[in-house]
């Protein structure tokens, strides 16, 4: 890779970012946007030096202080910024041929929107004594209670509705919490990777064509043996049941199939999108539409299912690619 960003480059990015990130905050509809913000940074960590880095958040720090409370900056830079910057320095790394598989900065972004996440609710509950998760609880309570009150009165003769309390669905969301955590994260990574790689593409036109044309979602795969590893998992929680060592491991469990269900369903929509695509593109008709039908009557478990065969079989030998 051999262009950079330019320092006043960098700077003009930077600004759009932090004239984005004032619009969400004044006006919280556009939130979605903030994916948008997490992929520019994703862009200058890929095309910047430490130093372009460095400037960048120093720049994005000194702009929101004077618009934006201490707690949201911490939130925006932990949940968004350096996600972002984690995400761009692993894709220079594949570009630059330092990594083997070209989707590692979904799962790496995955573990830094995890870890940004969890870190922003301790600062928040320590430093400035607010806790996220409270409020959360607090503000679904209140929203169930109405809901579930109107349920009751309608379906007032299904005596199992009865049992249905605020509580108990407050308590069901606590314990998927890591499902929901990392669904978060992951499709948080995917699309901010994605859009990255799309503005990438639109700026870098001669000198990164080649490589980024490579990276498709339909070519997209899991890193390693996941099928062996949910087994191993699975073997181990159940060891630790046998062992009778005080976890919860039903509470694991249920969360690590899960989120296997979703990894592999993310693979299984990838495989679907790429011989989708191939049979449209060669005229094979019957093929798409068979295909469609099938997705239609088996449901959604069979796209988790296909994508968990993939991992094995590789039906797309996407695996032995690398980029050139």
């Amino acid at each position: 890779m051999n262009k950079k960003l330019t320092l006043p480059q960098t700077i003009i990015i930077t600004l759009f970012c932090i004239m984005m990130i004032l619009a969400i905050f004044n006006m919280p509809q556009l939130g979605i946007f903030s994916i948008g913000v997490s992929a520019l940074f994703v862009v200058i960590a890929t095309l910047s030096d430490r130093k372009g880095i460095f400037i960048s958040i120093a720049m994005v720090i000194l702009g929101l202080v004077l618009f934006i409370k201490p707690i949201y900056i911490f939130d925006i830079c932990l949940n968004f910024i350096i996600p972002g910057i984690i995400i761009g320095m692993i894709t220079k790394n594949v570009l630059n041929h330092r990594e083997d598989n070209k989707y590692n900065p979904i799962f790496m972004g995955t573990i830094a929107f995890i870890i940004g996440l969890i870190a922003n609710y301790l600062i928040s509950k320590y430093l400035f004594n607010i806790n996220i998760l409270e409020e959360f609880t607090s503000v679904m309570k209140t929203q169930l209670s109405t809901q579930i009150s109107a349920i009751q009165e309608s379906v007032s003769s299904l005596a199992s509705v009865s049992n249905i309390t605020e509580e108990s669905i407050i308590q069901t969301v606590l314990n998927i919490m890591p499902l929901i955590l990392f669904s978060r994260s992951i499709m948080l990574s995917i699309l901010t990777y994605f859009l990255a790689i799309y503005t990438l593409k639109k700026i870098r036109k001669n000198d990164l064509k080649e490589k980024l044309m490579q990276i498709k979602f339909s070519r997209f795969y899991l890193p390693g043996n996941a099928v062996l590893t949910s087994f191993i998992l699975y073997i181990l929680i159940m060891l630790i049941e046998i062992l009778n060592i005080p976890l919860y491991t039903d509470l694991i469990l249920m969360n690590l199939e899960l989120i296997f269900y979703i990894l592999f369903f993310i693979q299984g929509v990838s495989v679907a999108v790429f011989f989708g695509k191939k049979w449209l593109k060669s005229g094979q008709i019957i093929k798409f539409t068979m295909g469609v039908i099938a997705i239609l009557v088996l449901g959604i478990m069979s796209i988790s299912i296909l994508g968990m065969i993939d991992t094995i079989f590789d039906f797309r030998r996407v695996k032995n690619c690398e980029l050139i």
